[in-house]
């Protein structure tokens, strides 16, 4: 499958450095990051990528308020704003199926079902790939996962992680190779060594850039931290994302973006190549807590060339609203936080991104706010 697209002008956000009056600009403030002087314009890309996403549900019945889908649109358009593709992790199921494969009655278990229109909601919001490789696609089992993927399919949406399968994306003349995991068995898994080093083989020959999605981990504010072990949560083994995400960057991925634990967590540049561990949440209207870490995310804007450099990468912070839908964030909590997870090991501290010496006093009365201080000295 590959999917045309019209050129965007990448925009380089200027972040500020611990000098109030210093502006650090994108292709110096990162250690993976390379000159590009040498690359066409055409051979060069830039792709946004947001953590979760779930658009409310209207199963066993439809509680969306009047207006919902404009608004939604709307903000969508205005927080993600301009990019070659911008990517995120859609969880839910677009289908009017309705019997669910979830025991919603345990209390640890929901369903998320979404009007199959939505998918031209997410299209008009900005976003170009969604990966679907998580534990809430088959919320409403084989028939409201064929529909989810036939509904984006339709709406221009690029569907990454379908098992056994590359998603191809031509923008200019980078062809771009996106490839699906997640702790589930019904997907390519975390675990499976194998089916990574075949698929990995299989994209980098009809590809010049290869991006691996992972959905894995324990969730909430107490696993903020990337450990180099099997994450154990609710009694499920969601996999070693330390582990995994190496092992693609040594098999030829040049870019891993996780999600699934509903928080950020540390990033790091391995190999020149950027790991972002989690992302967070991005939209949770009607469903994902906004709670302790949770309460902030960010956007991942990445500039990639075709010869599979890394030519700078920024943190765009954001926070959540009442009715948990992202805005942006002027104290750039996620900056802060992602700084001080990215130091932790196992990670290598080669991520660190520009803050300013005004804002530490905020993001350590957030911290104490919200109990999470204890966790990263542990």
């Amino acid at each position: 499958m590959i999917a045309l697209r019209r050129n965007r002008r990448f925009f380089t956000l200027a972040v500020f450095s611990l000098s109030l009056s210093t502006v650090c600009n994108l292709s110096t403030a990162q250690t993976c990051q390379n000159e590009e002087t040498s690359h066409a314009t055409s051979e060069i890309i830039t792709l946004k990528a947001v953590g979760d996403i779930v658009l409310g549900s209207d199963w066993p019945t439809s509680n969306y308020p009047t207006g919902f889908e404009k608004d939604i649109q709307t903000r969508l358009k205005q927080v993600l704003g301009d990019a070659d593709v911008i990517f995120g992790n859609f969880e839910g199921a677009l289908t009017t199926h309705d019997t669910t494969t979830k025991n919603i009655g345990s209390g640890t278990q929901f369903a998320f079902r979404m009007p199959p229109r939505f998918a031209l909601l997410l299209k008009s919001g900005g976003f170009d790939v969604l990966n679907i490789a998580n534990n809430h696609t088959f919320d409403f089992g084989q028939p409201g996962f064929s529909d989810t993927t036939a509904h984006l399919s339709k709406a221009g949406i690029l569907v990454v992680g379908e098992s056994n399968k590359i998603a191809l994306q031509k923008i200019n003349d980078v062809t771009l190779a996106w490839i699906g995991f997640s702790y589930l068995l019904r997907h390519n898994n975390v675990a499976d060594t194998e089916r990574l080093a075949e698929l990995m083989q299989k994209a980098r020959a009809q590809s010049d850039v290869v991006i691996v999605s992972m959905q894995a981990g324990a969730e909430g504010s107490e696993a903020l931290k990337v450990r180099d072990d099997d994450e154990i949560f609710l009694g499920e083994n969601r996999g070693n994302t330390f582990a995994f995400a190496r092992r693609a960057v040594d098999l030829g991925a040049d870019l891993v973006l996780g999600h699934g634990p509903h928080v950020l967590r540390g990033m790091e540049c391995y190999k020149g190549k950027l790991i972002a561990y989690s992302l967070g949440n991005f939209v949770g209207y009607g469903a994902l807590s906004i709670k302790r870490a949770a309460s902030i995310s960010a956007i991942l804007e990445i500039k990639l060339a075709k010869n599979r450099q890394t030519l700078g990468f920024n943190v765009i912070p954001i926070k959540f609203n009442s009715q948990k839908l992202p805005e942006m964030d002027k104290d750039n909590l996620a900056r802060y936080l992602i700084n001080d997870l990215s130091r932790l090991p196992p990670l290598t501290g080669t991520v660190n991104l520009p803050t300013t010496s005004d804002g530490v006093e905020k993001y350590r009365r957030w911290l104490s706010a919200s109990e999470l201080i204890k966790i990263l000295n542990e």
